[in-house]
């Protein structure tokens, strides 16, 4: 076209009014796919000006154009324009401005980013003049819906079916919208955006099932949802695979806020044969603040039983972490004024405190406690684990350095109590103060070169503590001066060792120790009452005492090795013996016996013993000549296996134990006048089938004979008076993988090799067996036990756990427990029994697995205490 032609146009179109093009004559930009346009603001409010101020014979094809305007004619009043930064949008097919420049259409695969909010959509329609934004998606084949709008402003992102949003008011609609929710997720047919954090919906779902077509859901007719916190409906109703159940509410909440937040905990209703209707579990949670929160429970019973619970979570980074939880409960059984009716109080202490490795490092302090009365699980747990249990152990300790110094402090609260017969010990506290060893006589940094003195060590030890053994019902009446022992106690050990030959090292030793109590004894015979009667002493009493000693000992290592031929499977196997001989001898030196030692008369004789008898260090001794010969004999046999070729032809080795350790030992007392010899004592372990069975055995070995009165006498006849075999076999379906299973050396599949896979089966189980010989005199003893574990999913969805075994000396099966659990996805059903013996329970529930809606399930059971 010729330049007069093209001018001649341009003049026709401009006397033609604009606005006869705005609603149906475009001006049009097509391509297979768009470049990125990017806007300013003075471009789509100044469209107009561009036709005005066109000049074809300047533009070049593709080229951007840029509309300035005149600084001095510019209205300072005049209204801002809305765009305040630049738009950037795009598309696949097409995109298209209207005449006037208030509507930019965008279709296929279609973006627009203005500031933090974006969007995407398949059509897009940009309406400057309203500042809004309209989107929707299209249909495939299937008749379902594909590049449907998704929206994002900052942290906020959801897809939808179709959107209309205000850029300036922040205000939008929008059509089938689904939002995550913490937990949940949220469905609306219709949705009113109002701001960043308040939504108004219409027909809406609340579910914790992330399916697009949820298998359950409340169904909401009108709610409001605020963003990050809650949601506020109206009439509601549960609806399980489409169909509505006959249970609603008028009004609902749903909570689901990031932070901590206090709230009502809903208890859970049962039935019991013994303590009849309750409600249990129901309380307070208080959400204290963000280092600590306390929630309180309660139970309570038709029969007049209650309990209440307290739980204490806190946490403070690279500090400490811990929880705290009571219980008391008074419990009541059978009908009050009859034979049958009693009560109980029991009561609970469960305590764990850790601290941070990163807190400090000269410092620690941690905590373990699990304390209660001995029925307290037997009346209030349905766990058979806390049932059958009966021992309880805890601990606090404490312990600090000093840097650069070899002193440290160590303090402890101990205590242990077996439910069976009630016994409980306790140790508070238990504090020790230690110096490591040191070398008074060696030059700082020396190590090399030492003469005898740089070999001289001194360390120190000391303890006190305070115990008592006790029934549980006696201890909250106990004495401190009549029933717990206590005591302190230290000691200093100066140790050296001279080398004489490669293995052969003599190590004297000096050492002094001494006791502190706060009483002692006196005994006598009381020909009344015919026993031995103990006077006691108040009044803090120091014994000490000291001794000297010399040892020589010998250790050599003597190797053993076969080879085998080159066609064997096995390469070598290796013997390694580790004897060892030392010979000790204390001299006949240290305090008085006299001074500790007192005697009482009994049928005419002077019987001897010690004031301190009975305490918990016993009596300072070192006044006896005595010596020693201790011999020992440790044993280890290895095999070596040759397996594939590796990639450079050369044979693979790999390093068997066929026996981890076989270890004799004995002594023989030089200065006894019979008796010799110890016990001879045989210990030994080892792991075979690649370490799938453990297994572990000892035994002792009595050298004398017994007399017709089952009393030792100094005659040889060898007899075995312990022995034990312990076996624990593991196997599971990942032991036969190979290493491309286990994520090893072969690396990711690709799409081609997975598509047909074995059906793998998960699975482990462990079996434990123990064997015990017991035979101190005459009569033998001889226990076995059998415990057997495991678990295997039957299909992806469907897992069995089981655990049992059987008493042999009883001749009864252990506690047995049995569980099936299938996973439905966003619920999950759980079966698990006890089907025999004093436990004797089932219980059956169906729940949504979220913790939001925890309180959604079904439950039946029948508890053990119905038996």
């Amino acid at each position: 076209m010729k330049l007069q032609q093209k001018l001649f146009i341009l003049f026709i179109l401009s006397l033609i009014p604009l606005n006869i093009f705005a609603d149906h004559n475009l001006v049009r930009s097509e391509s297979s796919g768009c470049e990125n346009l990017t806007v300013s603001p003075l471009e789509v409010n100044g469209y107009a000006e561009f036709f005005q101020q066109f000049d074809s014979l300047n533009l070049k094809s593709g080229e951007k154009v840029t509309v300035k305007t005149d600084s001095i004619a510019a209205d300072s009043t005049a209204k801002k324009p809305f765009l305040q930064m630049a738009i950037e949008y795009n598309a696949d097919d097409s995109v298209t401005f209207s005449l006037t420049g208030q509507k930019v259409f965008l279709t296929n695969n279609a973006f627009v980013k203005y500031g933090a909010t974006e969007l995407r959509a398949y059509y897009i329609e940009l309406d400057i003049a309203k500042k809004e934004a309209f989107a929707y998606g299209i249909k495939d084949s299937t008749d379902k819906f594909i590049h449907t709008p998704e929206f994002k402003d900052g942290t906020e992102e959801f897809k939808c079916k179709e959107l209309k949003y205000n850029f300036e008011t922040g205000k939008g609609l929008v059509n089938e919208v689904i939002t995550e929710q913490e937990s949940g997720y949220v469905h609306s047919e219709i949705t009113k955006r109002m701001d960043d954090k308040t939504f108004f919906l219409k027909n809406g779902k609340y579910t914790t099932c992330d399916h697009p077509h949820p298998h359950f859901y409340v169904r909401m007719t009108k709610a409001k949802m605020i963003k990050d916190d809650k949601i506020v409906s109206g009439p509601l109703h549960i609806v399980l695979e489409d169909v509505p159940l006959p249970v609603g509410l008028p009004f609902g909440f749903f909570p689901f806020s990031s932070k901590y937040s206090s709230g009502i905990l809903l208890p859970s209703y049962g039935e019991e044969a013994r303590r009849g209707f309750n409600l249990r579990g129901g309380g307070y949670y208080w959400a204290i603040n963000d280092y600590v929160d306390l929630a309180v429970r309660g139970d309570i019973f038709s029969n007049g039983s209650w309990g209440t619970y307290v739980q204490s979570k806190y946490k403070k980074r690279y500090r400490y972490s811990g929880r705290l939880e009571t219980e008391y409960h008074k419990n009541k059984y059978g009908d009050k004024g009859l034979d049958d009716y009693s009560e109980a109080t029991d009561f609970a202490v469960r305590w764990t405190h850790t601290q941070d490795s990163k807190a400090n490092p000269y410092r620690t302090f941690s905590a373990s406690v699990n304390f209660s009365t001995s029925e307290n699980d037997r009346n209030n747990s349905t766990s058979i684990d806390k049932i059958v249990n009966n021992q309880k152990q805890s601990s606090i300790s404490y312990s600090k350095k000093w840097p650069g110094s070899p002193f440290s402090l160590n303090g402890s609260l101990r205590h242990s109590q077996n439910s069976r017969d009630t016994t409980i010990s306790l140790t508070l506290p238990s504090l020790s103060l230690n110096m490591t060893q040191i070398y008074p006589f060696r030059t700082k940094g020396k190590s090399s070169n030492l003469k005898w003195y740089d070999k001289v060590g001194v360390s120190y030890s000391s303890k006190m503590e305070n115990r008592i053994n006790i029934k549980e019902k006696e201890l909250m009446s106990s004495s401190l001066t009549k029933d717990w022992k206590n005591g302190y106690q230290h000691s200093i050990p100066v140790t050296t060792n001279f080398k004489l030959a490669r293995d052969l090292t003599l190590s004297p030793t000096l050492n002094y120790q001494g006791v502190l109590y706060s009483r002692s004894i006196r005994r006598h015979w009381d020909e009344t009452l015919n026993k031995t009667v103990d006077d006691t002493i108040q009044g803090i009493q120091y014994a000490h005492n000291y001794s000297t000693s010399a040892s020589l000992s010998l250790s050599p290592k003597i190797y053993g090795m076969y080879t085998f031929n080159k066609t064997s499977k096995i390469e070598a196997i290796r013997h390694v013996m580790t004897p060892s001989i030392s010979v000790s001898y204390t001299p006949e030196i240290g305090v008085d016996r006299d001074k500790y030692y007192r005697t009482y008369k009994r049928d005419g004789k002077d019987i001897e013993y010690s004031i301190f008898d009975g305490s918990l260090y016993g009596t300072p001794t070192g006044a006896k000549e005595s010596g020693s010969i201790n011999l020992s004999l440790d044993n280890n046999v290895e095999a070596k296996i040759r397996t594939a070729n590796d990639t450079t032809g050369n044979e693979d080795f790999k390093k068997v134990k066929l026996l981890e350790s076989l270890k004799f030992s004995t002594s023989y007392n030089m200065f006894a006048d019979s008796l010799n010899w110890s016990n001879i004592r045989m210990t030994g372990r080892t792991k075979i089938f690649n370490s799938k069975l453990d297994l572990s055995f000892n035994s002792t070995v009595d050298p004398y004979a017994l007399n017709a009165n089952n009393v030792k006498i100094n005659k040889f006849g060898p007899r075995i008076t312990n022995a034990s075999i312990d076996l624990g076999f593991r196997l599971s379906s990942s032991d036969f993988k190979g290493e491309d299973e286990k994520g090893g050396k072969e690396g990711e599949k690709t799409p081609d090799e997975m598509k047909f896979v074995q059906f793998d089966v998960p699975w482990s189980f462990s079996l434990d067996y123990g064997w015990t010989y017991s035979k101190p005199t005459i009569k033998s003893n001889v226990n076995q036990n059998v415990g057997l574990r495991g678990d295997f999913s039957l299909t992806p969805k469907w897992k069995i756990n089981f655990s049992t075994g059987y008493d042999f000396a009883n001749k009864a099966v252990t506690a047995t427990q049995f569980s099936l659990i299938r996973d439905l996805h966003c619920w999950q059903m759980t079966f698990s029994t006890i089907p025999f013996g004093t436990y004797q329970s089932y219980n059956f529930k169906l729940n949504v697995k979220s913790s939001v809606l925890q309180d959604l399930k079904y439950e039946k059971k029948k508890v053990w205490q119905d038996n």
